[in-house]
């Protein structure tokens, strides 16, 4: 047998070896790990958000290793505060009824959940890429220190390899999806301070009311 098939037989035969090999416990943990903390939530508040953005001594490290740009956090957060406080003074006058001489606050109310709901669901997403991204380039760097993967090796090129290439691209979502958070955390700010209350988001509620259950329980008393 030649060379190269010797070569070629040894390399499938190593594959096939891996492929068979069991998952480790620490790789089925960092699986369930990721899975965990990117699971989609249905209704995303705040406090989903800043679980999976980079804290600011985080992303000033962020900053300094990648060079990627995040731009001013307080622009950032009073943009988000000034797109709910020019909604709710240019509207105020046209969805603020009035019902037995007191003012309605109920239709700009449902206008500015709407719009916050929207600003904080999209900086839940960029949070979730950024999260998952993250992960991958944890896993990939994990994967090489164990195995020495010749992939992992710089290419003749000289470009950057598979990790700094991975690690690039989870910076670059962490810079995105902080300045999504900013933008959020402002527009929470602004609604909490002009309608007394935290925003929440909408939950539908498919629970019987009070007089569902006093006619469940009354129809049962008399049989029907």
């Amino acid at each position: 047998m030649s060379d190269a098939n010797n070569a070629m037989s040894h390399a499938m035969a190593s594959a096939q070896e891996k492929k068979s090999r069991k998952v480790s416990p620490a790789a089925v943990k960092r699986f369930n790990e990721a899975r965990q903390r990117t699971q989609a939530i249905a209704a995303p508040t705040l406090v989903d958000i800043q679980r999976l953005v980079p804290t600011d001594d985080q992303m000033a490290k962020i900053v300094s290793a990648f060079g990627v740009e995040t731009g001013d956090v307080d622009e950032l957060t009073g943009a988000g505060s000034n797109m709910v406080r020019e909604q709710y003074d240019l509207l105020a006058p046209v969805l603020v009824s009035t019902i037995r001489g007191e003012p309605n606050y109920q239709g700009l109310k449902l206008h500015l959940d709407r719009m916050v709901d929207g600003l904080v669901r999209s900086a839940y997403g960029a949070a979730s890429f950024y999260e998952s991204r993250r992960l991958i380039a944890r896993d990939a760097a994990d994967s090489f220190a164990n195995e020495h993967r010749d992939e992992d090796r710089m290419g003749i090129d000289g470009g950057e390899n598979r990790i700094a290439m991975l690690r690039r691209i989870a910076a670059e979502n962490g810079a995105k999806a902080y300045a999504l958070a900013a933008i959020a955390t402002g527009a929470c700010a602004a609604y909490a301070e002009l309608m007394g209350a935290d925003w929440k988001p909408y939950q539908r509620d498919n629970g019987p009311t009070l007089d569902q259950k006093v006619a469940a329980a009354q129809a049962e008393a008399l049989g029907f």
